[in-house]
């Protein structure tokens, strides 16, 4: 049975995820779809649910929280909810935005300063 609320869309982006709580508690992981409700990520460790999150994506950062966390072939399929984002300015950055932008109408958006 498929549970899924909102459609995903598939993506091949690099992510570093950081525990707010705990900064060295971090890891670079591969940013595999986006829905409207957040990002699954595959990454090296387990972040446990609820855990508040920082995901830098090139030149931008992201602010959410670990829903789930699943172990998936040799990584944890970790899906994060986004709840904020702060968009670069480099090239990469305001792609991300017109595809975060679609997929996810409810997220708090932040410019970056130049």
């Amino acid at each position: 049975m498929d549970r899924r609320i909102h459609e995903r869309y598939p993506t091949d982006l690099q992510a570093r995820v950081t525990a707010l709580e705990d900064p060295d508690f971090s890891a670079s992981g591969q940013v595999v779809d986006i829905s409207q409700s957040g990002m699954g990520v595959y990454l090296p460790l387990q972040f446990m649910p609820g855990t508040v999150v920082r995901l830098t994506i090139n030149d931008s950062v992201l602010y959410g929280f670990v829903a789930h966390s699943t172990p998936e072939r040799s990584y944890f399929r970790t899906g994060i909810e986004i709840v904020q984002v702060l968009i670069g300015g480099s090239h990469l950055s305001q792609l991300l935005k017109s595809t975060l932008e679609e997929a996810m109408p409810e997220v708090e958006w932040l410019e970056a300063l130049p």
